[in-house]
């Protein structure tokens, strides 16, 4: 699932009086910022969760139809789970970050789903360039085919199953965006991740559910996380006002956006991530980081990171943060500078949650 696109006016509803923080504790701060958000607006549901690295601070809170341990859907953040994977297959040697999805699939699978300017490149992309989302293909999910709509669309009217195959297809509809690899290029794009999940499933001949259960599910004694089915139960997503489920999509989303969890196993993955509990904590070294459609996210190696300088924001600290964030309000980000680990989601669509992020790792010294 792509991240809903969003203005970052951090300075817009923001800035709280020190009056009204004058003599609050950390938590009634936090409080006072969860009550803002819950608005029954536009955010109806939230849960979250926060704890510092050293395990001093914790703060819990969930309100609407979401309890501290209800399940929802986690949609992008899947992708970091996705990229535990690959990590893992290339820390035991049957997959390098230079190897080419030519080498996975038939070419009549893949023929032309990377076409710019008449080129097709597809062959030539690399494991590296899907997981830093610079390969420069298409988003099936939000781009509008030549009859005018997008899968996103189609989704809004009703629940529908897409297959891989589909997936290709539709995408074979759609220009590439640069050539896979230009420097400084980046393009936000499912398929990406799509295709790395279908690699993960040929390298280690397993399912990408036991490819997680293995990976990441079992060694953190995960409760509450699975990747969806048809039958899957979670928390009903809010479109505005309108609460919708789609169980039957979120089934199809699989290494893209597939995974339900709840906010306790949630932090237990962010902080296993990045930590080195779950792969060489080399896979995500020296970053490079490139502005993606969505500003001011940038992505790299199956993450998405929020840098701002004071001149882009100044009238609110915005530390950096790591992680990622979904279309379904999720989030799951580590604060550095902090050592502050927060997730959780709003669980609503047409809102996203950096605001409400950002105020709160403000009230944590």
């Amino acid at each position: 699932m792509v991240l809903i696109l969003f203005v970052f006016a951090i300075a817009v509803g923001t800035v709280i009086t020190q009056s009204i923080w004058r003599g609050k504790s950390t938590n009634e701060k936090l409080d006072i910022i969860f009550k803002r958000t819950v608005d029954n607006k536009k955010v109806f549901d939230m849960a979250i969760n926060i704890e510092s690295a050293d395990g001093k601070f914790s703060y819990k809170n969930s309100a609407g139809n979401m309890q501290e341990n209800s399940p929802f859907a986690i949609a992008s953040i899947t992708k970091m789970f996705t990229a535990a994977v690959i990590f893992n297959l290339i820390d035991s040697g049957q997959l390098s970050l230079d190897d080419t999805i030519e080498q996975f699939f038939d070419t009549s699978e893949i023929d032309q789903l990377h076409m710019y300017k008449g080129i097709d490149s597809t062959g030539t992309i690399t494991v590296s360039q899907l997981l830093s989302q610079t390969s420069g293909l298409p988003d099936y999910y939000t781009e509008k085919t030549g009859d005018g709509t997008s899968y996103e669309d189609e989704l809004v009217k009703e629940d529908a199953a897409i297959t891989f195959e589909e997936i290709l297809e539709r995408s074979k509809k759609l220009e590439a965006h640069f050539v896979n690899g230009t420097e400084g290029e980046a393009y936000y794009s499912d398929l990406n991740f799509d295709l790395l999940g279908k690699i993960a499933e040929k390298v280690s001949g397993e399912k990408l559910e036991i490819l997680y259960d293995k990976y990441i599910i079992k060694p953190l004694t995960l409760e509450s996380t699975y990747l969806s089915q048809m039958d899957s139960s979670f928390a009903p997503i809010y479109m505005g006002k309108e609460k919708v489920f789609r169980p039957i999509y979120l089934s199809s989303a699989r290494a893209s956006g597939g995974i339900i969890s709840n906010a306790s196993d949630l932090m237990k993955f962010l902080k296993a991530f990045f930590n080195g509990e779950l792969f060489s904590p080399s896979n995500i070294e020296n970053i490079e980081w490139n502005k993606i459609q969505f500003f001011p996210l940038e992505y790299g190696k199956g993450m998405m990171r929020v840098k701002m300088s004071r001149l882009m924001s100044p009238f609110f600290p915005a530390p950096e943060i790591l992680g990622h964030s979904g279309s379904t309000g999720s989030f799951a980000f580590y604060c550095p500078s902090k050592q502050i680990f927060i997730v959780g989601t709003i669980n609503q669509t047409e809102k996203n949650p950096f605001q409400t992020i950002y105020m709160m790792l403000n009230c944590i010294d």
